[in-house]
């Protein structure tokens, strides 16, 4: 089995805070989601979030005229510099205090930073690793205050900067003997934004907090500023502005309520205004061609982008509100389900990344997630007390299953027929049945001492664990009880089962799994894994890192489908990938570097540290980036609000039933990670007689078998396609019969790579069907060893039969229509003649 998984995705979350820009052409849009930068492709449906990390949340960022150059800079001003197209992290940069906003000019040359109450401007790094590729050119003094906007001229010779002490500056880059710059006054609260108006350089507009829009020309024959109009934006009971955006002759104002007004320059015509959260929107942003509005709001995590011409949603995405507590795939791996503490279920799709369903009928935090075996329900399980079963044809609610008692439920799971529904509890130490049919009430399961963990059904029986140190195997079915009692030395967090049903693997609070024989009824093995996962030391610890590993424990497991290894995950940034049979730790991966993040760091920074306590611990504007948390309920205000740094936590694994990836739930997000898909050279018995030429002197002269054969032991991609793409389809069942078993194996495994993106469809799937029917039989008795791959072709033969199925449903009714109309016109043309 493959370990190269890289991070691929995050989803579950869609923006934490920054702005927003939209790429050149329109398509996409770039939003900053904690350290990283996600970019929305409208067009081709899809989201991919950059493998590269700043140090902290990122505060700002900017995007290069031609759209290939990404300079983000986070919280602390530290910046990285990207290579967006090739996706290469091209250096790392300090501008050495925070940074609230930086724009790159538009002939690409420079970029203009905002370094407190100054602007520097920088030169524009090039496309490729330098050694020092930031030079700064100048910088420029005059503000009483911090900086809070920056925005060039479309000639790339002037600059407006807007600051917090309500004044607008106009600057030049170069300087010029006609040019003197000038301060425009007049706004009485902080300026939010300032640009050069559709008139060129010689008009500027502003907006304030206090919704003051200003906008000002400049004298051709004096030289001097002026106000030429201004208007305000209708506020009332403490609304004020908080973002706004300029494009051409349009501006879009948001505001604390949620609501934006759009209005046309010059006279600041107002042509609508839409009320889109129950939060203040944090930031806007206006499309280049200035059709799209996208609106982030960091309260409810909300993006939002909005064609104001047809008044209709092109995007409209919000991940969980508060953590992310459990995760699980659909049996076709095409589904993701989510559960968090905001009680909402969210279903996200694996290949575009974008969460196609939400419901919300849940009034406590969602504990668990299941996708029953025929993959078009999802059961989930909350602390309200009810179990719910949701319906991914309709969307709806169907079924809803509860306890003659208020409970807690902790998890649930569902039989391999998906009748029968158990869950865990919390509160009364029960497993609970129900009829998934009629929703009633099957049996109460009582043994346990402590709550229940977990649950999951596996061979027939129904296997329980909990903090009383016991995991039990109900013999639910032929209603015998408990059957077995494993006893453990600590208390159980998690239970998993292999894909066979011989054994299962517990995790306990001391850190430690263990494996157990169903059948054998003993225990096989155990994986002690303290020194596994990493402890860091808060900024309220008194005691070493060191000392918190005995606080560190997993809480999620996974098997992958073969059963070799198992993935597991818990309260550290670590996911671990262990070695069933031989209990070692094969790879490690770090959830994050985001120090925005509370225990990040082993060793504290002793300079951080005051006579008042540690510095991150100060209740000041000036040291606190964490999240903003207010008392439950409140909307309008909350004067005990305080700002934390979170944990980052693993809160649940799984395996994709494909093996080609696994995600995991974490304080983070929904993070993917996936096989690397790039080119590798990874030959098989090789041999000087296997060369690529050989393979191609196999193709003329004919012998198909032995070029295949060629190819495989290559084992390149490019290689084989072009081997199996010579081979006539007549001739197909007779090269299939003649490779060995292990060949037939690799040849399945290069299938699945390419049966999703192939134009040969039916070549190929004449190939697999060969396969099964030539070594059908052999293939069975090596099921668990192949059951990722043998699920990557169904989840590839069902999303190309989507595919086609709409696509031919639509040319039916195009031809239907074709028809009709060739129809009324062979009518018409026999009147005609007729008269």
């Amino acid at each position: 089995m493959k370990f190269s998984y890289e991070f691929s995705n995050l989803c579950g979350t869609v923006y934490k805070g920054g702005n927003l820009i939209f790429s050149p052409d329109s398509s996409k849009l770039l939003s900053p989601v904690g350290s990283r930068i996600t970019m929305f492709d409208m067009k081709g449906s899809k989201t991919v979030t950059l493998p590269f990390e700043t140090r902290k949340n990122i505060a700002c960022f900017t995007l290069s005229p031609c759209g290939n150059m990404v300079v983000c800079v986070d919280v602390d001003g530290r910046a990285i510099l990207i290579n967006l197209k090739k996706r290469v992290l091209l250096a790392h940069h300090n501008f050495k205090l925070p940074v609230s906003s930086l724009a790159y000019s538009p002939d690409g040359a420079h970029i203009a930073v905002s370094h407190g109450k100054h602007v520097q401007l920088w030169a524009a790094p090039g496309s490729t690793k330098e050694f020092a590729p930031f030079t700064l050119v100048r910088t420029y003094p005059g503000q009483y205050d911090e900086v809070s906007t920056i925005s060039w001229s479309s000639c790339s010779r002037y600059l407006v900067v807007g600051s917090v002490d309500m004044t607008v500056k106009v600057l030049s880059r170069e300087p010029e003997e006609d040019f003197t710059p000038f301060t425009l006054t007049g706004h009485k609260r902080a300026v939010v934004g300032a640009w050069f108006g559709p008139g060129g350089a010689n008009e500027v507009v502003s907006v304030s907090a206090d919704g003051g829009m200003f906008l000002w020309g400049r004298s051709a024959l004096t030289g001097k500023w002026t106000l030429t109009s201004k208007s305000f934006v209708n506020q009332t009971g403490g609304v004020h502005v908080t973002c706004a955006a300029l494009q051409s002759a349009l501006i879009v104002v948001g505001l604390s309520n949620g609501q934006f007004t759009l209005y046309d320059l010059p006279g600041f015509d107002q042509i609508h205004t839409l009320s889109i959260s129950q939060k203040d929107i944090s930031t806007v942003s206006i499309s280049p061609s200035g059709d799209l509005l996208g609106f982030g709001c960091r309260g409810l995590g909300q993006l939002l982008v909005w064609e104001w011409q047809s008044e209709s949603y092109v995007l409209k995405q919000q991940g969980h509100s508060y953590n992310l507590n459990c995760v699980s795939y659909s049996p076709d791996s095409l589904s993701i389900a989510t559960g968090g503490d905001d009680g909402k279920v969210k279903v996200w799709s694996s290949e575009t990344g974008f969460c196609y369903v939400t419901f919300n009928e849940h009034t406590g935090a969602v504990t668990d997630t299941y996708f029953r075996p025929s993959g078009n329900v999802v059961l989930s399980a909350s602390l309200d007390g009810t179990v719910r079963a949701f319906d991914l044809f309709r969307y709806r609610n169907f079924r809803t299953m509860t306890c003659p008692t208020p409970v807690q439920f902790s998890s649930v799971t569902c039989d391999a027929s998906g009748e029968v529904v158990a869950a865990g509890t919390t509160d009364t130490f029960q497993v609970c049945t129900w009829n998934m049919q009629t929703g009633r009430l099957l049996e109460l399961l009582s043994g346990h001492e402590g709550p229940v963990s977990s649950v999951l059904f596996t061979e027939g029986v129904l296997i329980s664990c909990s903090w009383d140190k016991t995991t039990r195997v109900w013999d639910t079915f032929e209603r015998k009880g408990t059957t077995d009692t494993l006893t453990l030395s600590s208390d159980c967090t998690a239970v998993v089962a292999s894909p066979d049903g011989s054994q299962i693997a517990v995790a306990t609070l001391n850190s430690e799994i263990t494996f157990y024989n169903l059948k054998l009824g003993l225990t096989t093995g155990s994986i002690e894994g303290r020194n596994d996962l990493w402890a860091g030391r808060s900024k309220e610890d008194l005691i070493s890192a060191a000392s918190q590993k005995r606080n560190r424990c997993f809480t999620a497991l996974s098997y992958s489908a073969d059963g070799s290894v198992i993935l597991a995950g818990g309260r550290s940034k670590y996911i671990c990938i262990y070695n069933v049979e031989q209990t070692v730790l094969i790879k490690r991966f770090e959830v994050s570097r985001n120090l925005s993040y509370d225990a990040m760091l082993q060793f504290l920074r002793s300079d951080n540290m005051t006579d008042q306590g540690p510095v991150d611990l100060m209740d000041t504007a000036e040291f606190q980036h964490g999240e903003e948390v207010a008392l439950p309920g409140v909307t309008k205000g909350d004067f005990s609000s305080r700002r934390v740094a979170p944990h980052i936590n693993v809160h649940d694994v799984q395996f994709c039933p494909t093996g080609q990836s696994w995600c995991a739930a974490t304080t983070e997000g929904l993070l993917i990670y996936s096989l690397d898909s790039t080119l590798t050279f990874d030959p098989i018995d090789l041999d000087t007689d296997v060369t690529p030429q050989s393979m191609r002197d196999a193709i003329k002269s004919g012998s198909y078998t032995r070029a295949v054969v060629t190819a495989l032991r290559l084992n390149t991609s490019d290689l084989v396609m072009e081997a199996v793409e010579c081979v006539a389809v007549d001739e197909i069942p007779f090269v299939v019969r003649a490779l060995p078993l292990h060949h037939v194996i690799a040849l399945l495994t290069f299938l699945v790579d390419l049966l999703p993106t192939t134009r040969h469809l039916q070549f190929y799937v004449v190939w697999v069907n060969s396969i099964l029917t030539c070594h059908g039989p052999a293939l069975k008795k090596s099921s668990s060893q192949i059951m990722s791959t043998l699920n990557g072709i169904i989840s590839a033969l069902t999303s190309q039969t989507k595919a086609l199925t709409s696509l031919c449903d639509d040319n039916k009714y195009f031809l239907d229509v074709i028809l009709t109309l060739g129809s009324s016109c062979n009518v018409n043309s026999e009147e005609m003649e007729v008269f």
